[in-house]
Parts: C-alpha cells; structure tokens; sequence
C-alpha cells in the first residue's frame, strides 16, 4: 500500500490513513486462529484483563496515565478490547451521535467475539477520518470525545495519538500470543 492510493483525503492525513490500514490488516492477520483460552490467558499473578459482571463483560481498568511505574501486564481479551473500544468510542464523538461513554461498553470475554469488536472499532475510526477535511483536521476539538484531551487539541493531533495507540497496542498483542506460544510447546 502507498501513500499515493489515498487521492480523496487531505496530504496529511494520507500518511497516518497508510498506516493505519497497514497496522490494522497486520493485527488482524495475526489474530487468526486466537482460542477463548489464549485469549483470557492470565500471563502474570496480577493483571488487567475483562471480567464477566453482571451480566457484561468489564475491564479492570480502562486506561492508564503515562507513569514512571509500570502497568500490571495485560491480557489479550483486555488489550482487543482497549484498542476495539477507545476507537470505536472515538469514532462515536468524531462523526457518530456523540453519546458512547465508558460504561456502555461491553467488553467481549470471547476470542471470537474479541476479534469481531477490535475489527468494527478499527473500521469505525478509519471510517470517519476518511471522511475529514484539511479544515476539520486544524479544528480543536473536533474529535470531541470528553474523556481525554480531544477538546482540548486540533484534530490531526488526536488521529496521531489515535495512532500511536494502534501501534503500542499491536505490538503488546503481539508480544503476549508469542509468550503464550512459547509457553505451550506444540
């Protein structure tokens, strides 16, 4: 895929839309074959993974603040449904009916469903960035999420840290299906 193939988007834009794609079309290679088993696997004492209560799947924790201390390690349900969740709520706030807030989330506690969900934020939030102009991409605020600094910075900045998010999020996913493998020879 080149930068080139992106005619009916704004030049900056075009390079994080690449990227995107890319990194997108990776995870979800990557995540074929992933059982129920491997994915609510718990690779630490203490984790943060996605919990059956009252009837919806719940995450211990939704997100962190940059820290010097370190986050207890994640499951994959948790990291799925993160990366799935924080972009289909974006895309809410971007171009949908700005109402989705963090406990109308139901996080899936099935690799299947996991998989499904991660693919329909991914898509919502592609989607809608497709749709923006060089004006809305300058516009604060314009990604008006209010639960993090989305009305507080110009749009191309959210789609940057929306980004890096997919990025940090891949390669932890990534890294716990490689741990898992090699922890189960055969």
């Amino acid at each position: 895929m080149t930068i080139g193939s992106y005619p009916d988007v704004p030049d900056r834009v075009a390079p994080f839309l690449a990227q995107w794609d890319y990194m997108s079309e990776q995870l979800l290679a990557r995540l074929q074959g992933i059982t129920d088993e491997e994915y609510l696997w718990e690779p630490a004492p203490v984790v943060w993974t996605v919990r059956r209560r009252d009837g919806r799947g719940e995450p211990d924790q939704t997100a962190w603040a940059p820290e010097p201390e370190a986050a207890p390690p994640r499951t994959l349900a948790w990291s799925i449904g993160h990366l799935g969740w924080g972009s289909l709520i974006r895309a809410d706030w971007l171009v949908g009916s700005h109402s989705l807030m963090p406990a109308d989330a139901d996080w899936p506690t099935s690799a299947a469903d996991g998989v499904t969900f991660l693919r329909t934020g991914l898509a919502a939030w592609r989607d809608g960035i497709g749709t923006m102009t060089d004006s809305d991409l300058d516009t604060v605020g314009r990604s008006a999420y209010p639960g993090g600094l989305d009305p507080t910075l110009p749009l191309l900045d959210i789609v940057w840290w929306v980004n890096k998010e997919l990025i940090e999020h891949t390669a932890e996913i990534w890294f716990v299906r490689d741990l898992y493998a090699a922890l189960r020879p055969g």
